[in-house]
């Protein structure tokens, strides 16, 4: 193999890619990165840990077709030190030595074959394959604003994913640990004649928002199979595994809209709780809220450290009510709203609170639990 490519266009394919790599794997390979002639315009890099898969492809001249792995770490640290825009790629004959020019520097690198690097990625639509055609800025914002409230326990797997329902032209997602619920409803342009579900794994969301920065495409198209999930832009396609399972059926733990609605100023409300939390109680992360005719009475103490108050106002005209959460769930979901004010539905005390923005048109909430006032 013998290319010559823009030193940008060898970077960002690096980059891109080489988060899918696994650098413990018991298999070398799977700490390296694939290089390969496509056309004769036209190179890809890929990477896999054998649950998920990444291939990218971008321009190079191709002199002489072929293929090798390199390491991921090591071709990375290469490329960023290299101060020439023009690179030149040409494997020896013998071996699975590469020579790497830029400029008036050369490196001499050790690969290991092409021909032991697994096909995991496929991209052939079945009969089987649902395609969905989503705004990649939109779809990306969707995670975003539920993929934190999946549960860090990999004991209950299915939670450690964020679950999908797509349905008529509406795509749902949902993510739960037990302790809260995120979920957002949006109307898409593709319409499904049944209803589609699957979990999609928190990391395979985390490295799609992580590509949907990089990529400049304006939509992203995912294709779901029995298993596993494609998302494809012009230039890239990324799979992974779904996740095998039943999600809990959290739409009945979403209760029904209660009279008692607050309306708060958002970013007043987080400003109130990050001051009040500095003498939260490590160990409960509980702060109190105390809610009157107009006003929201903020507290939280440590016997070892203090006690601390804050007052904001508020929409409120109903009984005085007095309940608790973990001050860190409640800002995760404040700072995942863009509204100026956001509403609190709460039944009562120790009931499923809903946060949300108001006046919000994608049905966005964050549930959460109450803790019990001591």
């Amino acid at each position: 193999m013998e290319i010559v490519l823009n030193k940008e266009d060898f970077s960002n394919g690096i980059k891109i890619v080489e988060k899918i790599t696994s650098q413990k794997a018991i298999q070398p390979i799977l700490s390296n990165i694939l290089i390969e002639t496509v056309t004769s315009d036209r190179i890809k890099f890929c990477a896999t840990d054998l649950n998920l898969a990444i291939n990218y492809k971008t321009s190079a001249e191709v002199i002489k077709e072929g293929s090798i792995t390199l390491s991921a770490k090591k071709i990375s640290e290469i490329v960023s030190k290299l101060s020439s825009t023009e690179v030149t790629l040409k494997t020896s004959e013998e071996t699975d030595n590469i020579k790497i020019k830029s400029g008036k520097t050369e490196f001499d690198m050790i690969g290991l074959s092409a021909s032991e690097f697994p096909k995991v990625l496929d991209d052939t639509d079945t009969p089987e394959t649902k395609t969905i055609i989503l705004n990649k800025n939109e779809f990306s914002k969707a995670i975003k604003q539920v993929i934190f409230a999946v549960s860090q326990q990999e004991t209950q797997a299915v939670l450690t994913g964020v679950c999908f329902n797509i349905e008529n032209n509406i795509l749902e997602l949902a993510a739960t640990d037990g302790n809260r619920l995120t979920r957002i409803q949006k109307e898409i342009d593709t319409t499904v004649d049944e209803l589609i579900n699957f979990i999609v794994p928190a990391k395979t969301l985390a490295e799609v928002q992580r590509i949907s920065s990089i990529i400049e495409d304006e939509n992203i198209t995912l294709k779901i199979q029995k298993n596993k999930i494609l998302f494809e832009f012009e230039n890239l396609a990324f799979q992974s595994r779904l996740i095998d399972g039943i999600y809990p059926k959290y739409q009945q733990l979403i209760p029904n809209a209660s009279e008692k609605k607050i309306v708060i100023d958002r970013a007043e409300l987080i400003n109130s709780i990050e001051r009040v939390s500095i003498m939260v109680n490590d160990r409960t992360n509980v702060v109190r809220f105390n809610f009157s005719a107009g006003q929201l009475e903020i507290m939280a103490d440590t016997p070892e450290a203090g006690r601390s108050k804050d007052y904001i106002d508020i929409q409120y005209e109903f009984d005085d009510m007095l309940t608790a959460f973990n001050y860190k769930y409640v800002l995760d979901g404040l700072k995942n709203m863009d509204s100026k004010n956001v509403e609190i539905e709460i039944s009562d005390v120790l009931a499923a609170s809903i946060f949300k923005p108001q006046d919000d048109k994608n049905n966005y909430i964050c549930l959460i639990m109450p803790v019990k006032v001591q």
